[in-house]
């Protein structure tokens, strides 16, 4: 008997650091933070309002500096603290104001066709036969001196498109190419010397195709200031036929008219920060930090990228609040700008708070950085960037919401999006796993990046899963640990 007992004292002794070690789960708020999120969710209201009443945001443009104030105003209608937005240099604004492509021989078709952003306009309404500089069949030389003043494609016929989407457990996005790695050089080589010359001639205006099909048509920009041209992407499939027509040896003749406008006025843009601060008196200004961008792309509505991680990063604050959370540390949320154009938004957050000796006393307070951008909801877990020792605190944190599919802690990483200013000096950024299906082939910088491609049910769940995890990431003892330096 008394063997016995030694037996189950060690054991007991040896499980207690053990059980000691293990993350604890606030289960009574977690059910209340579910009940809200799930039972009074209003992440809707945010989501609607920046998809179909403001529409695309392109960084700097009026529509983003309307959803800047709007957004603003909400945070601090809704009660949150130390609510302010923090501007830093962009640039010129820019906005699209009306564009028609059209062929109107040997036959009428009008075009699906997007303005490059921070294309300047074209001289009015240009009638002409275009020149297809992007022919392979002929030496880009062949056409100096023809495409001044000229409606130019700059491409050969359209053979690649996007037909996959990620693997979620994959990271970063790789496209496969329908070409052969020859074949893709070839066809890019010559786009980008016929755009050179196009430019170097000062061409009317310049069309192209994207890897879209299906209507689907990718477009991005940037401000090219006094070298830039009029710059047009077309649906592939017709920018195909009037290609098609040419090589045929049929005349072919088209009319262009983009109207643009810069704005000078406001050259910032803005990151917008609220927060519910911490009650804890001793770990009470450190910090736990989500955010997303509030800058889309012109041609959609920003509805996955990235209305709907705005959208979820407000109302999983809204949750906490409204839940009568008292998180121990301060949770903040940042509405960035700037993304879309290289992480900027975030980049410059980062230099004014967080960067060298000057920021290392805020480095220090700093816990732990969550993201919320690739893909679309629901939210099925987070890329842990490499971090061991951050895999069973995300297995314990997600448990309680497991049942709403959000179950993976993988140590995989991701790039391309607003974490990886945080991990550049030293701060642990993790991005939320979502749903890739159609995100890559079908909304990804596209003009059917709209509302119907998100669902509110997803909103809700990715809105209960994020408050979920913030407020455990803001309760621990300790912050959350670094990754191992390599």
């Amino acid at each position: 008997m008394k063997k016995t007992l030694l037996v189950l004292s060690l054991a007991l002794l040896l499980a207690a650091p053990i059980a000691d070690a293990q993350e604890k789960v606030d289960v009574a708020m977690i059910a209340k933070i579910r009940a809200e999120g799930l039972n009074n969710s209003r992440v809707m209201e945010t989501f609607d309002h920046l998809v179909n009443v403001i529409g695309p945001r392109l960084t700097a443009s009026p529509a983003y500096q309307t959803a800047v104030k709007w957004s603003q105003d909400k945070l601090v209608g809704m009660g949150f603290d130390n609510v302010h937005s923090e501007p830093w240099e962009f640039g010129r604004g820019w906005q699209l104001e009306r564009i028609t492509v059209e062929m109107i021989e040997p036959r009428y078709l009008p075009m699906i066709a997007y303005a490059r952003g921070w294309s300047p306009s074209t001289n009015g309404r240009i009638a002409a036969a275009p020149v297809w500089a992007g022919n392979p069949a002929a030496p880009v030389e062949s056409f100096n001196g023809k495409l001044g003043g000229a409606i130019v494609m700059t491409a050969p016929i359209q053979e690649d498109f996007v037909r996959n989407d990620r693997d979620p457990a994959g990271g970063d996005f790789r496209r496969k190419s329908l070409l052969p790695q020859n074949a893709q050089q070839a066809a890019q080589a010559r786009s980008t010397a016929a755009a050179g010359l196009a430019q170097k001639e000062r061409a009317a205006v310049t069309l192209e195709p994207n890897l879209g099909e299906h209507g689907t048509v990718f477009v991005t920009g940037r401000d090219l200031g006094s070298n830039g041209i009029p710059s047009i992407v077309l649906g592939a499939e017709q920018y195909n036929i009037i290609a098609r027509l040419l090589a045929a040896n049929v005349p072919v003749k088209l009319a262009v008219d983009l109207q643009t406008r810069f704005f000078e006025q406001d050259r910032n843009a803005y990151n917008i920060i609220a927060e519910i601060k911490g009650s804890d008196p001793r770990i009470g200004d450190d910090v736990v930090m989500v955010g997303a961008h509030l800058d889309s792309w012109h041609t959609g509505t920003g509805a996955t990228d990235n209305a709907d991680g705005i959208a979820t990063e407000i109302e999983a604050l809204r949750i906490l609040k409204a839940a009568g959370a008292k998180p121990r540390r301060t949770i903040r949320i940042a509405l960035w700008g700037g993304e879309e154009q290289g992480l900027l938004g975030s980049k410059a957050y980062v230099a004014a708070h967080l960067t060298g000796d000057a920021g290392k006393a805020a480095r220090d307070r700093f816990s732990v950085y969550f993201n919320l951008d690739n893909g679309t909801p629901p939210i099925t877990g987070f890329y842990l960037e490499g971090n061991p020792e951050m895999q069973p605190i995300m297995e314990a944190w997600l448990k309680p919401v497991n049942d709403l599919g959000a179950t993976i802690s993988t140590l995989q990483k991701i790039g391309s999006t607003d974490h990886l200013s945080f991990i550049a000096v030293g701060v642990p950024g993790f991005q939320a796993v979502q749903d890739y299906n159609n995100y890559d082939v079908r909304t990804h910088h596209t003009n059917v990046d709209t509302y119907e491609r998100v669902s509110a049910a997803s909103l809700k769940q990715a809105s209960v899963v994020m408050a979920t995890v913030l407020y455990n990431a803001a309760m621990r003892d300790a912050k959350v640990p670094r990754a191992p330096v390599k």
